[in-house]
């Protein structure tokens, strides 16, 4: 298959980080509760994925997508998994060696921009999270679509993260003062800008990817959206519960997970915004990242953790 001569933070925001493509410390064993695994098998029968052999993950990171759908993939299919940073490959070639659905996993390091796989041999091609940490998102989609053969599906996973800032996670939260929750929407959308300023991507690209099919020529365009809530109501009695706590108490007292001073800053500054400004509102930051470790500790943290994840497929058409 590989072508030849080519080598306000909180619970609802852990979507709204703004990390670069897949660093190692958002690619934690949390994104195994991204999905309600009936959705999975729903969206499989709707693209046929069993008829699926050759399926591409491209920005596969440690493989969780691949995994994830692989039980409704036909039994002999193979799934290619493709990231450009050696230790993800590492991970999930790993974890194929354990893996028990029957399928067959092949990963391989590389650039998404140029995909090292032949034209055509694909019957699937998918990515998640991928196209909003990459300059060039119809790049990557004409790849996605030069692999994939006639008549099969490209489907991109991606969200719209700027909608959670103006989500709340309890009932006192919605007694608001609209010129403090501006100047936080404010911040947010400087720190979407910078980063696509910086080359780095639109993080809330999924609003979009509609447009983006039709500009690549992909036809037979269908959008859903996800049904995962990503919640936190107390007790924390559930593996998914524990796992989410504990994930955002590591990031929060590591300043790890997008949750650090340098990186928002950077961001923010290539939106335009102020080091007065900015520093102002991270001192609130600081103030409520405080409270919200005491309440995540004291297991009295609640959250509905609404998100918005779309999923967009389009045909491949050959002219």
């Amino acid at each position: 298959m590989e072508k030849s001569g080519k080598g306000r933070y909180s619970q609802q925001n852990q979507n709204n980080r703004h990390s670069d493509v897949h660093s190692i410390d958002v690619l934690t064993e949390g994104r195994e509760y991204w999905w309600n695994e009936d959705f999975l098998e729903l969206t499989a029968r709707r693209l046929d994925f069993f008829s699926c052999s050759n399926v591409a993950d491209i920005g596969c990171g440690t493989g969780s997508m691949s995994f994830a759908l692989a039980p409704y993939f036909s039994p002999e299919a193979v799934l290619h998994g493709l990231d450009a940073e050696r230790t993800h490959i590492r991970k999930a070639a790993q974890r194929a060696r354990k893996d028990e659905s029957g399928r067959t996993f092949k990963f391989f390091e590389g650039d998404a921009t140029d995909i090292p796989f032949e034209d055509g041999v694909m019957d699937l091609s998918f990515c998640q999270t991928l196209l909003i940490h990459v300059d060039d998102p119809i790049q990557v989609l004409n790849e996605m679509k030069r692999i994939t053969r006639d008549d099969g599906w490209i489907i991109a996973f991606e969200p719209n993260n700027l909608v959670t800032s103006l989500m709340f996670d309890n009932y006192r939260q919605t007694e608001f003062s609209v010129p403090e929750l501006l100047r936080v929407v404010e911040v947010r959308l400087r720190c979407e800008n910078g980063k696509r300023k910086l080359g780095l991507g639109y993080n809330s690209l999924g609003d979009a990817l509609p447009d983006l099919f039709q500009q690549v020529g992909l036809r037979d365009i269908r959008v859903w959206i996800s049904d995962k809530a990503l919640s936190c109501i107390p007790p924390y009695d559930t593996r998914e519960k524990r796992v989410r706590v504990s994930q955002l108490i590591e990031w929060l007292e590591s300043g790890t997970g997008g949750f650090d001073y340098d990186t928002n800053f950077r961001y923010f500054k290539a939106g335009g915004g102020t080091k007065s400004d900015f520093n102002a509102y991270w001192a609130n930051w600081l103030i409520h990242k405080e409270e919200l470790l005491r309440d995540l500790k004291a297991q009295r943290f609640i959250s509905a953790g609404g998100s918005l994840m779309y999923i967009v497929a389009g045909r491949v058409e050959r002219s």
